[in-house]
């Protein structure tokens, strides 16, 4: 199982289909969790810091599955090593930069489905304070047209699961549930909040970038 495991994290990629497949394995040898989790771990510590992204994504995957079933065997293992994972994820460089939004929307999850408990959401939190987002520097000058298409691609669907998860609502809220859960969740705004505002525009910059990038790549290729 954990040869079958690190085949499929090796393949991981943006990919929302292949970050559900490799989910629903672990979800299913929940037994072994302690061990696959320990192997994502060693993972992370592997790949291009870009790319350690995907490997946080699956485990958003996992804890997403555990909070829908009620389930809390992955969640109590991965809320011990959170911490120390976001921050192999966003480590003080260009590319730790550039997942920062992506981590910033996941933890804002998490916060509002109560998935980890106020400390472990406050330790995350002091990861990202005062952290920048985006990609600031020249990190993608060089990818080939296809690497491009293929990086929007993914995150447009990623966006597109993320939003339909967020209209997602139980079956037996009241009329108005929805409403509730945003009075509750919902603070003033502050600077946190305008951060991440200046890194969604940032992030939609980034993405015209990438395909203005690849428009030029096949225009000089044509």
């Amino acid at each position: 199982i954990r040869m079958v495991f690190g085949n499929q994290l090796d393949n991981l990629s943006g990919s929302q289909l292949k970050i559900e497949h490799t989910a629903k394995f672990a979800i299913k040898h929940a037994s072994m969790a302690d061990s696959l989790l320990e192997f994502i771990i060693e993972k992370l510590e592997k790949p291009q810091v870009p790319l350690r992204i995907n490997l946080l994504f699956l485990i958003d995957a996992i804890l997403q599955s555990d909070n829908r079933k009620g389930e809390t065997e992955w969640t109590d293992l991965i809320k011990k090593e959170v911490v120390n994972m976001v921050k192999a994820v966003i480590p003080e460089s260009s590319g730790g930069d550039a997942n920062v939004p992506h981590v910033r929307k996941m933890v804002s999850g998490w916060k509002r489905k109560k998935i980890f408990d106020a400390q472990t959401i406050g330790a995350v939190d002091l990861l990202l304070a005062n952290r920048v987002g985006g990609n600031s520097g020249n990190s993608d000058t060089g990818m080939k047209q296809q690497e491009i298409l293929k990086r929007i691609e993914e995150d447009r669907e990623r966006h597109k699961r993320n939003k339909e998860d967020f209209w997602i609502r139980p079956a037996d809220e009241g009329s108005e549930g929805e409403l509730d859960a945003y009075w509750e969740t919902t603070s003033d705004l502050n600077d946190a909040d305008w951060q991440e505002i200046t890194e969604e525009n940032e992030e939609y910059r980034r993405e015209r970038q990438l395909i203005e990038m690849a428009r030029d790549l096949a225009l000089s290729q044509s």
